[in-house]
């Protein structure tokens, strides 16, 4: 009986792994946003060439219960540094809505309505689009405020799911253009929602282009992963 064990646990060691963030490129730089309302780190990690002037970031998780853009990160850490852009990443800005898996953060708020550009009351706690009591009434949205002020993204890219397709959410539609055609998602346009982070970036920084990518439902695969990390980094150095 302790033998099979034995057998049982060498073989679940050697088994083939997914991406860790530990087997990242050397030279990887981790900050920290900020706590979310229950206290759990923000973190963004910085790949590429610290020096370009190209600034791109990727937000992966959003929603609690749309977390398949993390994975994108994953892919992204494990790629050699790219040269010629810098890439700034954030697995989860709602960590305890992704800990719980729930769209809302841990008061019962849709972040992604909770943003200041045409923001409006709507819903209740808990209910799926609640805006908040006010603008930027979340410590998320502000730490992402703060960080998108700070690091100037040219190309900021937002993982949601499930409709499968690149929103033509604004800025420069040659970008959006080239990404859905390397990741074989249809570019379409949604109509404008109040408060959404996406539309706050367009709005406030000129020569931005912020948009969404809706991935499909459910795990997104390793090889769609890698397909989405090498569109991160070629829209970066349009």
């Amino acid at each position: 009986m302790r033998r099979a064990l034995l057998v049982a646990l060498v073989a679940a060691l050697l088994a083939p792994q997914a991406p860790v963030d530990d087997t990242a490129p050397a030279g990887l730089r981790r900050v920290l946003l900020g706590r979310s309302h229950e206290g759990r780190a923000i973190k963004a990690y910085r790949l590429g060439d610290p020096a370009s002037e190209n600034v791109v970031l990727v937000v992966g998780c959003i929603h609690g219960n749309e977390c398949a853009g993390k994975r994108v990160i994953t892919a992204l850490k494990n790629r050699p540094a790219p040269r010629g852009v810098k890439i700034w990443m954030i697995d989860a800005l709602n960590p305890d809505g992704a800990a719980a898996g729930t769209r809302q953060n841990a008061r019962g708020v849709d972040l992604n309505r909770n943003f200041p550009r045409k923001w409006r009351r709507q819903g209740t706690r808990w209910s799926t689009y609640y805006s908040g009591p006010r603008r930027a009434s979340e410590k998320e949205t502000r730490h992402a405020m703060r960080f998108v002020e700070e690091v100037r993204p040219d190309v900021t890219i937002w993982y949601h799911q499930a409709m499968a397709l690149v929103d033509r959410s604004g800025g420069r539609r040659a970008i959006q253009r080239r990404y859905s055609a390397m990741v074989g998602l249809p570019l379409k346009r949604l109509d404008p929602l109040p408060g959404t982070a996406t539309r706050w970036q367009n709005h406030r920084f000129d020569n931005s282009t912020a948009f969404v990518v809706e991935l499909p439902g459910g795990e997104l695969p390793w090889r769609s992963a890698r397909a989405h990390a090498r569109a991160v980094v070629a829209v970066g150095k349009m």
